[in-house]
């Protein structure tokens, strides 16, 4: 059976050889179809209506393997990887697939922690999941409204997965693996104000739902080509708030947002005292990249020498002063 590999995870299995300034601490596994995805985000290269690489997602790359050389080198090679991430594409199916998949590792006897990332199913599909060892799964609204859901994702994109069936989906999945073990995403750049951006962070910490943060990243062939990446400030001040909710130092009740038009509901106040505000930053753990435990996902929203979103290991001191420049306003 065929599985594509992020090229830094074929790369710490041996079956790339690249030079990595980052290694993944997880290894990011893609289902394999020979069609595009029924799904038509406009973001993604995998869309039905994509005219960009199928062999990629985000800025990266994604080779084809066999399903047996993944297995074997997580069983054989001392990676040190942490987690594995089964994402998932919709074809036909495709969740026969999955399940397969899932299978194998099972049989394998491979304990690394296994997570799902998967469009909504049903009840039943998430059980199995978890009778075959998965560990917690993930389902990814991206958006931070239903309306831009509408638009980025759902009808308007010709898609049968409205934003409520992924809110029952999502629902359906606490309900089978449990508070904490059930993730989603959060694509920041796609027309959100931080206001809304910090709405729907609250909203599912309530819920016990974790929260992965990405920086939209403009990808060849796909919709949004030429859609510009985030401003950075405002993506290090909405990474700050996510830490702070999830450390339950805040919460959207009491951060402070501008009312001038021209900033769109920007952040003026976290709700904090200034000298936690400073310690916090200086730890530099708000601006690692965040989602699932173990899950560093390097340079998948950015490039080389450029601004980095998501910092895949911990910063060094020159980190934390680029990162402190950008929040200068803020705090």
């Amino acid at each position: 059976m065929k599985i594509r590999a992020s090229i830094g995870t074929a790369a710490v299995l041996g079956l790339e050889k690249i030079l990595l300034q980052a290694k993944p601490t997880t290894a990011y596994l893609l289902m394999y179809s020979n069609t595009n995805c029924l799904s038509n985000c406009s973001f993604c290269p995998q869309a039905k209506e994509s005219e960009g690489r199928r062999d990629g997602l985000s800025r990266v790359l994604w080779p084809t393997y066999d399903l047996d050389e993944i297995i074997e080198g997580i069983i054989t090679r001392e990676t040190r990887l942490k987690r594995i991430c089964i994402q998932t594409i919709r074809y036909e199916n495709s969740t026969e697939d999955l399940l397969e998949i899932i299978g194998q590792f099972s049989e394998s006897k491979i304990s690394t922690p296994l997570t799902v990332c998967c469009y909504p199913t049903t009840k039943e599909i998430f059980l199995k999941m978890k009778n075959f060892g998965v560990s917690r799964v993930g389902i990814s609204f991206d958006c931070a409204t239903p309306e831009i859901y509408n638009e980025i994702k759902g009808k308007k994109r010709g898609s049968d997965i409205s934003w409520e069936m992924m809110e029952k989906s999502i629902q359906d999945a606490l309900e089978i693996f449990g508070k904490r073990f059930v993730s989603t995403h959060l694509i920041i750049g796609l027309g959100e104000t931080e206001k809304e951006a910090i709405q729907f962070l609250q909203k599912f910490y309530d819920q016990n739902i974790t929260v992965g943060l990405f920086a939209f990243t403009p990808v060849k062939g796909t919709t949004l080509e030429k859609h510009p990446q985030p401003d950075i400030e405002s993506y290090r001040r909405i990474q700050l708030a996510r830490y702070l909710i999830n450390a339950g130092k805040t919460s959207f009740s009491k951060i402070t947002f501008s009312k001038k038009v021209e900033q769109r509901d920007q952040i003026l106040d976290f709700g904090i005292k200034k000298e936690e505000l400073e310690k916090i930053i200086s730890y530099g753990k708000p601006f690692r990249t965040s989602g699932c435990p173990h899950c560093n996902r390097p340079f998948y929203n950015e490039s080389p020498g450029k601004d980095m979103y998501n910092f895949p290991s911990e910063l060094t001191e020159e980190d934390i002063a680029v990162v402190r420049k950008s929040l200068i306003d803020s705090i």
